[in-house]
């Protein structure tokens, strides 16, 4: 069989819808499966040999002459356009004609070329549904930033709102179902049936609980919303893989937080359970409601570290430490102020400058430099109770300072009132205004009196007015223990355990004892000892 005639057998995947044929060709309409398509093949049969001689007797006994050979006297074409539409009408297909496509398919036939299976007639395709989808209705980590401006119209370009604090209780999003679809047409005008979309089913990860048919999600726990292929989750972990930049933004996360890149200077980070840091944090505010975790952090006398559980790090420099646990230094501390209501401890290294408070202790490998730098420490104190009592003085004081300078414009301003009368009716205004004002004053200055005078230092467990060092003692240190506050005017070598002498007065220089033996057992012993 030629290569013409191969176009004609049928395919697999197609449909047979007739066969046209005469002494001169073999035409096959085929549909696909769904009837979508009609296409047509054509094939050439050769011309029987009486019919070529006939025509070769016939060419050589008749001439036309040639002015009659005219347009009207051409061959007839092998296969007319209308009779191809004649016979897809007969099969019914009459508005599903592609009639540009009959007409080049019969125009190549008349220029004697073989077509390829041509597409005479299209139906409509069927358009499947669309598919059921969920609909997040909080942000996650990794959306749009979003900026917002502040009262004054100011734009914080690294508060980005980067997602969503989720609480317990909060709906989180909702499952919409699926589409049906729209039916297509046959070449023949009937109907093809579409394909519904698939429905879309959410998989309830941790802290998630889905209701209402299991169509609408609401979260159990606090958190950020997770959404990874179909399973939502709510977390109490953000992780940050590298860098916190402007397209990460400032950080306040009810949570634990990672991150595992570095903090530059003027980004804030607040965990609400804990925090740890990969790499060096430069000047900025840290904050945890939980322990943390951390690397270096160079805060340039302006960063500041509020821990509410134990602290960790390898070396903090310049740096503001409030911690609400133990401090816990590698390699060293340098021209900090660090309060602990724990301990500080650098195990390897030194403290060297600044001004360290503890409760339950204070250890080190040396303390002070061989320069004399002013390095002050204060063992067995709370600082919470000494800072809020150092506000309510610092605050009253200020208190008194304003009362006074209110008090003393009220007098001339109420004499300008009865002497000039034209202006009386703004002076008045203000005295009004400065008066309360000075009502307010002393309303506040009562309440911070009677908050002194109710308020009693606390005697938390684990008070412990020791300092151990393992290696040196410079010159220059300041020591507060007790009562007692001095300053070292020669070089100690350590190991030694330094103390308060309650009995009298000044300090103990002892041979090293842990932490963990506090100050006060350790006197007893000593004088029980010398009796």
């Amino acid at each position: 069989m030629t290569a013409t005639s191969s176009h004609i057998k049928q395919n697999r995947a197609d449909l047979l819808l007739c066969v046209e044929e005469n002494e001169r060709y073999r035409l096959a309409l085929k549909t696909d499966k769904w009837k979508l398509v009609c296409s047509a093949a054509i094939e050439r049969l050769p011309v029987l040999e009486d019919a070529a001689a006939e025509n070769h007797d016939d060419r050589e006994t008749t001439v036309a002459p040639a002015a009659e050979n005219t347009s009207d006297n051409r061959a007839e074409p092998l296969l007319a356009a209308h009779e191809v539409i004649r016979l897809l009408q007969r099969h019914n297909i009459v508005q599903a004609i592609d009639y540009a496509a009959v007409y080049d398919f019969c125009a190549q036939i008349d220029l004697g070329l073989d077509p390829e299976p041509t597409v005479l007639a299209r139906g409509v395709p069927p358009q499947p549904g669309e598919d059921g989808r969920f609909e997040l209705i909080v942000k996650v980590f990794g959306d749009e930033i979003e900026l917002q401006e502040d009262e004054s119209g100011r734009v914080d370009h690294k508060d980005l709102h980067a997602y969503t604090e989720i609480e317990v209780g909060q709906k989180l999003g909702l499952v919409h179902s699926p589409k049906a679809g729209m039916p297509g047409m046959t070449v023949a005008g009937g109907p093809i049936p579409a394909e519904p979309g698939q429905p879309f089913e959410l998989i309830a990860g941790e802290g998630v609980e889905l209701k209402y048919d299991r169509r609408v999600a609401f979260a159990t726990k606090a958190g950020r919303a997770v959404l990874e292929k179909q399973v939502l989750s709510v977390v109490d972990l953000l992780s940050v893989p590298g860098d916190v930049d402007l397209t990460i933004g400032d950080i306040n996360f009810n949570g634990l937080v990672e991150i595992k890149g570095e903090v530059p200077d003027d980004f804030d980070v607040k965990a609400g359970k804990g925090l740890k840091l990969h790499g060096p944090v430069g000047a900025c505010q840290i904050e945890s409601g939980g322990p943390i975790e951390m690397t270096s952090m160079a805060g340039k006398e302006i960063g500041s570290i509020v821990c509410r559980g134990d602290l960790r790090a390898t070396f903090l420099n310049q740096v503001s430490v409030f911690c609400y646990g133990d401090v816990i230094v590698t390699n060293e501390i340098r021209n900090c102020r660090i309060k602990s209501t724990g301990r500080i401890t650098v195990e390897r290294g030194a403290i060297i400058g600044g001004k360290c408070i503890a409760l339950a202790g204070i250890e080190a490998q040396d303390i002070g430099t061989p320069s004399g730098q002013r390095t002050v420490l204060l063992s067995g104190r709370y600082f919470p109770d000494e800072d809020r009592f150092t506000y309510l003085h610092q605050r009253t004081t200020q208190i008194d300072g304003q009362i006074k300078a209110i008090s003393e414009a009220i007098g001339p301003l109420k004499r300008l009132i009865g002497n000039a009368p034209d202006i009386a009716p703004a002076a008045e205004r203000r005295l009004v205004i400065l008066q309360e004002q000075l009502d307010k004053l002393k309303a506040e200055k009562m309440h911070t009196q009677a908050e002194i005078k109710a308020s009693a230092p606390q005697n938390p467990a684990g008070r412990n007015p020791k300092i151990n060092i393992h290696k040196h003692l410079l010159e220059g240190v300041e020591i507060n223990l007790g009562e007692t506050w001095e300053k070292v005017t020669i070089e100690r070598r350590g190991p030694l355990s330094v103390i308060e002498n309650s009995e009298e007065g000044g300090l103990r220089y002892l041979p090293l004892s842990p932490l963990s033996l506090e100050a006060k057992a350790l006197e007893e012993q000593l004088l029980a000892e010398e009796e």
